[in-house]
């Protein structure tokens, strides 16, 4: 069967399963379910299943001929017009969508990601909004135990790229003597403060005008959250202002 297809279908809204289940009903035209499922190479019950759900989405229709039912789906003709006429629909509400989403725009908006594909897809939007900030990024910055994996990233491929934009940042971390530290002394313009005193758990990322990165490193808790939000964003700014300005004239 042609992966190709079955991979194309997937944006339809099929499974890689329903996929074959309908392919295979095109390719046999009216038939039992089980020959579908020997065919598709499906359970059988799995195949009847999803034969069932094409009916009552008016994917499939079955008709009875000597006791038994034939199954059979619509032509790929009319399902993509039918397909398109769904998203034609949706398209003209959308004005009214965007009239709710201004209604309650002030609200913060989140995203939570985990595990290391959302980690880069967080630190890709940082990296993007770097290139057009005129103020500088700002960040508490975690220094205990990481995840190798985020680890090798960070240090791989983050932290080049990062060197490359040459932006201006400033940067709150407790005293370390991971390498952690080192790129921060020579890169950002660094605090450090005495860890007894500062000792972060996660990383807070204040950046792009509006938005607040918390990014958990440790294997036990991988897991990232970004906060849009210009009251929380500038809060977080008065802070670390706070704690720069008044940590500076102790020393």
């Amino acid at each position: 069967m042609d992966s190709n297809l079955i991979e194309q279908l997937s944006y339809y809204g099929f499974s890689d399963k329903e996929a074959k289940v309908y392919l295979t009903c095109l390719e046999l035209g009216s038939s039992l379910a089980s020959t579908i499922a020997r065919r598709a190479e499906i359970n059988r019950w799995t195949t009847y299943s999803i034969l069932e759900d094409f009916k009552r989405k008016w994917i499939a229709s079955e008709n009875i001929r000597d006791e038994l039912k034939y199954f059979s789906v619509l032509n790929p003709e009319s399902l993509f017009k039918r397909e398109e006429e769904k998203f034609d629909k949706m398209k003209s509400t959308l004005p009214d969508l965007l009239a709710i989403t201004q209604k309650f725009g002030s609200r913060p908006k989140t995203q939570f990601f985990e595990w290391l594909e959302g980690l880069k897809k967080i630190f890709e939007e940082v990296l993007a909004a770097w290139e057009k900030m005129t103020v500088p990024y700002l960040s508490f910055v975690w220094t205990n135990e990481m995840d190798p994996r985020v680890e090798k990233y960070i240090y791989n491929e983050f932290i080049p790229q990062r060197i490359k934009i040459k932006t201006k940042t400033k940067a709150i971390m407790s005293q370390d003597k991971s390498r952690y530290m080192d790129y921060h002394k020579k890169s950002h313009n660094t605090l450090i403060v005495d860890k007894p005193l500062f000792d972060l758990w996660n990383e807070i990322v204040v950046y792009a005008g509006n938005k607040v990165a918390i990014l958990m490193y440790d294997t036990a808790e991988m897991s990232w959250l970004t906060i849009e939000s210009q009251t929380l964003h500038d809060g977080l700014t008065s802070l670390f202002n706070l704690i720069r300005d008044t940590q500076k004239k102790k020393k």
